[in-house]
Formats: structure tokens, C-alpha cells, sequence
């Protein structure tokens, strides 16, 4: 007998170990050996921005996308389930570009045909093992990409952000997010250009790309310097402005965020294209984050707690459900908020005028926080850039290819041979009506299909 290999029923034994542990993984990941589905008849809508295909075939063989076809182009193979979605819709599964992932609210992204989420704050340690679960398969949700805690000045604005004073510290930082695991970094408001240069400087090295969410850095400033993406339009207004009135106020988050809420409706319609130009032009992706500031303008409307979606949210949610907590730190009255309303005229017009110069749009919702609801946001985000000028169609690309864009996920965000099988069945045309996304039927996570109602009674 060799030393070190098994032998004879010892052998034959491991090899059933072994298979039947691969079975279960695929299993929890929603994937049986040589599954084929065939879905047939639906309008598709692949994510890559072309008109719409009425009748459309998909198979799907064991999570993966193998051919797409019109209905009676191709044979159907005979060991498929065949599903009939005449009169429906699909699309891409949804990308929300900017999340706070909670673990109650991983079954809530997936109900509402989130599959993927860019997590851009969380406890480092706690975030990461939630990804990890998530992407195994160990808890149903969505794919996660995280970029751990975000990277501040001193003192942060979070306990639980990673603080930087000086250059040295600001690489030091890098590398240590680098080795606990990150998709990317986020850099918060307190992070100045003499800070973002270093930081980005070992960044590009380590190849991790730089989510900004601006303050006390402009949005040109940033972008040129080749931050990947601005969160929120954040420093958009201190770009077009050149005033520094608004990165003195970033030294305190709120007021901070209050003066540059409110600036927006100072800005003019020549100076927001001049702007919206300018930053097109650096490639750099926005996601605004229109319902952010949509619910900032309407945090004294107690009946949005009350509004379609919130029934998800259970009651010890804090972070969705608790505005009176921010309402006190942050003492805003009527006057704040008649403010923040006019504001969003022009937040609107710069995401027009941005489309309007080829700029990249993606969509993200800021769940969890208040008033904003894992995976419902979304399209409450989708419905909002639709009103601000984008077209249905455009409004699902932010949701979904300009999303995977921004994570580097070829294999996401689009619906073609090769891709991964995520994808969301509408009851409704979203074309003619962008609400229509909120109405689903079937949501198919790793080529594992998913009835959202059934979804919402394992938690109820």
C-alpha cells in the first residue's frame, strides 16, 4: 500500500464525502448538478441599454445563462423546466451601487429582486463576515461587495470609521483594508486633497478603486485626482461654487451636510451644466442618491414611515425606523426642510445635465438609514431618475449594468450567454411605467428562483 493514498473501500468512501459535500454547497447556493431552466415568452430587457425583446427564450443551465433566443428559434432542451411568462417582463437583477448592509435585511434586498449590493460602511470585522456568508451561501441575500469602514480625517464623524491625520497614516490605512479583505475603500467628508492624494496614490498599487463621499474635498478635485465614483453628488456644489465656505463646514458632519444641502439651490442653470460638464468629462460615475435627499426634504412627513414598503422593516430596525433621533442631533425645523425642498430642483437638473454630457449614472438607495428601506428604496431611486430626466430604460441600466460597471462584475448587470443567472420577473411594463419594477413575480438568484411572497412569510 502507498503511504498517504487512501485504498480500496477507504478510497471510495472519501470520494462520496467529497461529492456529497460539493452537493450541498451547491445546494445552499440555490444550484443542483445540471439544472436546466427555460423561461419563455417574456419581454427582455438584457441591462446592455438596447430596446427591449418581446418573446424571448432563456435557458439557464446550472446558475449560468447559456443561450438567449426568441420562443420557437431554437429547440428547448428536454430535460428543462420550462416556466411560460407571457405578459411579463425581464430584467437584469437589480444593483443598488450605494447600501449599508444589515443582516435582517438580507432576505428584504432579494424580495424586492436586489441581488447585488456595493456596501460602502460597516464594522470592518462584522461586515466582512457578513459578505462572506452571504457570497458562500451560507444565508440567502444578495452578492455582496464591501468596502469595510470607510476611510476619514480625524476625529471621524463614526466610531467605527477608520481615522487618518497624515499621509503615512492614509497608506497605512490602504494596506490595511487591502489585507483584511475589501472590494474597494470609501473616503469620508473630513478626508482633504492632501489626504486623497496618498491614499489613492497606494490604492491604485494595491488596485483597489476610491468611492468618495466628499466634504471637505470638491467633486472636480476629486475626480481628477481619479476617485472612481462620487456618492450622493457630494462636493458638487463646492465644485461649482469655489467656495470654501462649504469645506470649512465639513469639520461637523450635519452642519456640514446642511450648508451643502442647502447650497444646492443657490446654483444657477448655467453654472450646474458647466459643472456637470466638467465632470463628465473625468469619467468619474455618479451615484446620487436622489432618495436621500428626497427624504431629507420630507423627514417631517410622519406618514412616510407608514408609506408601501415599510411593512418589510421590522419594528427593531432603528436605523430605518427611528427619525426622531436624527430630527434631535440634528435640529432641523420647517425652515430646514422649505430649504431642502427647493434644493431639489437643481439636485435634479445636475443629474439631467450630467446624462445630458455622457456621464455614468448609478443607482443607490443609502439603506439601511432612515426612512430608507433595503431593496424598496431602490426603486423609489429608479422612479426619482426617471423624474429627473432619465428614461425608464436608462433609470434599470443605473440599476443594473452601470452598477456591475462600477464593482468591475463583467459577469453581472446583464443578461447574455455566459452571465450569471440573476434576473427579475415583472408582472408589468416598466417602459411605460417605472413603478411597474415594484411589481414582481419571480426573483432568480444564482439560477435559484424565489417567490418573493414565500420569501416574506419565513420572516412575518
Amino acid at each position: 500500500m502507498t503511504a498517504g493514498r487512501p485504498h480500496g473501500r477507504t478510497a471510495v468512501l472519501l470520494g462520496l464525502v467529497l461529492v456529497a459535500s460539493c452537493s450541498k454547497v451547491g445546494e445552499r447556493l440555490g444550484v443542483t448538478r445540471d439544472r436546466v431552466i427555460a423561461l419563455e415568452g417574456a419581454t427582455l430587457i438584457d441591462g446592455a441599454g438596447g430596446a427591449p425583446k418581446r418573446d424571448a427564450l432563456i435557458i439557464i443551465r446550472n446558475g449560468h445563462i447559456e443561450t438567449i433566443a426568441r420562443v420557437n428559434e431554437i429547440p428547448v432542451p428536454t430535460n428543462a423546466e420550462r416556466i411560460n411568462l407571457v405578459g411579463k417582463t425581464i430584467i437584469p437583477g437589480l444593483i443598488d451601487a450605494h447600501a449599508h448592509v444589515e443582516r435582517w435585511a438580507t432576505g428584504r434586498y432579494v424580495a424586492w429582486g436586489v441581488t447585488t449590493v456595493r456596501d460602502l460602511h460597516g464594522g470592518t470585522d462584522t461586515v466582512l463576515t457578513l459578505k462572506n456568508e452571504l457570497n458562500l451561501g451560507s444565508i440567502l441575500g444578495p452578492r455582496m461587495f464591501s468596502a469595510g469602514a470607510m476611510i476619514d480625517g480625524t476625529p471621524t464623524t463614526y466610531p467605527n470609521a477608520t481615522g487618518v491625520a497624515t499621509p503615512d497614516q492614509a497608506r497605512r490605512a490602504v494596506d490595511q483594508h487591502a489585507v483584511a479583505g475589501v472590494d474597494y475603500l470609501k473616503v469620508y467628508t473630513k478626508i482633504t486633497p492632501s489626504l486623497l492624494r496618498p491614499l489613492l496614490d497606494e490604492a491604485e498599487k494595491l488596485h483597489l478603486p476610491v468611492a468618495a463621499h466628499l466634504g471637505k474635498t470638491d467633486a472636480l478635485t476629486a475626480a481628477r485626482m481619479g476617485v472612481i465614483s462620487i456618492e450622493h453628488m457630494a462636493g458638487v456644489v463646492q465644485a461649482a461654487t469655489g467656495d470654501q465656505t462649504y469645506a470649512n463646514a465639513h469639520t461637523s458632519f450635519l452642519t456640514g451636510w446642511t450648508v451643502e444641502e442647502k447650497g444646492w439651490a443657490s446654483l444657477d442653470s448655467s453654472t450646474i451644466a458647466r459643472t456637470a460638464r466638467a465632470l463628465a468629462q473625468t469619467k468619474v460615475a455618479i451615484v446620487p442618491t436622489l432618495v436621500v435627499h428626497d427624504m431629507l426634504a420630507r423627514l417631517d412627513n410622519p406618514i412616510l414611515l407608514t408609506r408601501p414598503g415599510m411593512e418589510d422593516v421590522p419594528e427593531s430596525a432603528q436605523s430605518v425606523r427611528n427619525v426622531p433621533s436624527l430630527l434631535r442631533r440634528t435640529g432641523w425645523r420647517s425652515a430646514d426642510f422649505d430649504a431642502f425642498r427647493r434644493s431639489r430642483r437643481r439636485q435634479d437638473q445636475f443629474v439631467r445635465e450630467y446624462k445630458r454630457a455622457g456621464g455614468a449614472i448609478a443607482a443607490g438607495s443609502d439603506a439601511a438609514n432612515q426612512l430608507l428601506i433595503p431593496g424598496y428604496s431602490l426603486h423609489e431611486e429608479m422612479a426619482l431618475l426617471v423624474g429627473a430626466g432619465l428614461t425608464p430604460l436608462e433609470a434599470i441600466t443605473a440599476a443594473t449594468r452601470r452598477g456591475a460597471q462600477l464593482l468591475h462584475a463583467d459577469s453581472l448587470g446583464m443578461l447574455a450567454p455566459g452571465k450569471v443567472a440573476d434576473l427579475v420577473v415583472l408582472n408589468g411594463n416598466p417602459i411605460s411605467n417605472i413603478a411597474a419594477t415594484r411589481n414582481i413575480a419571480l426573483v432568480m438568484i444564482r439560477g435559484r428562483m424565489i417567490r418573493p411572497d414565500s420569501l416574506r412569510a419565513t420572516w412575518k
